[in-house]
């Protein structure tokens, strides 16, 4: 595996989202630098992170937050300042399935 992750580090095991099969494969390595991340990354961060100017981040990340696949996430710096940063969205959870785990639905 290189540095630099890539769809195919993720081969068929369903992290990825489906949505993800219709994105430019720079989209897909921001959506999983982004997963991969601890915490929130800047622009500036995810353009380190995929290899980019800062400028192609911002559009990765544009096309990704209007796919309901990334939102914006508060970071603090090193002074106290907030910084925008950005995560991916957790999928939605499927709450009939959860429900019958829970033994709150019966056949």
């Amino acid at each position: 595996m290189t540095d630099q992750p890539t769809p195919d580090d993720f081969p068929t095991t369903g992290e990825l989202p489906d949505k993800l099969a219709f994105v430019s494969e720079n989209r897909a390595r921001a959506y999983i630098a982004l997963k991969r991340a601890d915490d929130p990354l800047t622009a500036v961060d995810l353009a380190d992170a995929i290899d980019c100017s800062e400028a192609t981040a911002y559009r990765c990340v544009n096309d990704l937050q209007d796919l309901d696949l990334v939102r914006e996430a508060v970071r603090f710096d090193a002074e106290y300042r907030q910084r925008t940063a950005y995560t991916t969205m957790e999928p939605p959870q499927d709450r009939t399935r959860d429900a019958c785990y829970a033994g709150g639905a019966t056949r």
